[in-house]
């Protein structure tokens, strides 16, 4: 547990200290970018390499999918999209998800019409 004694708000610190902390701050978030930064590059070659399971391949193959276009990202969605068909709700709701993406149009995206402009009768009304 924290002693309160020894907490002491960022800037009553000496300039020294805030510049210390900083420095290790910014230290560990760029090693922790590089680090994510490898992870995805990980997944993403893992996820590219060829499919090998026979089963599943001969599954997909059925599926009418290319064996060249085979890999292990193909076989995660085939494996979802099975889920999805056995009535797993959830796995329906992620393929949903994933093929509505690109649909999804935010409110900030959106074109907004603002009609400020001042119509015929609330002329008629101001000429009176």
């Amino acid at each position: 547990m924290a002693n309160e004694q020894n907490l002491i708000p960022f800037n009553k610190r000496t300039e020294s200290e805030q510049r210390e902390y900083a420095q290790k701050g910014g230290k560990k978030s760029g090693e922790v970018r590089r680090q994510r930064k490898a992870m995805k590059e990980q997944m993403e070659m893992l996820l590219s390499l060829p499919f090998k399971q026979q089963k599943q391949l001969n599954f997909m193959k059925d599926l009418g999918i290319k064996e060249n276009e085979i890999d292990n990202q193909m076989a995660l969605i085939v494996a979802m999209y099975g889920k999805a068909l056995k009535g797993d709700v959830q796995a329906f709701n992620t393929i949903r998800e994933v093929v509505q993406d690109e649909k999804k149009i935010e409110d900030e995206d959106r074109v907004q019409i603002i009609n400020d402009l001042p119509n015929d009768e609330e002329e008629e009304d101001d000429e009176s």
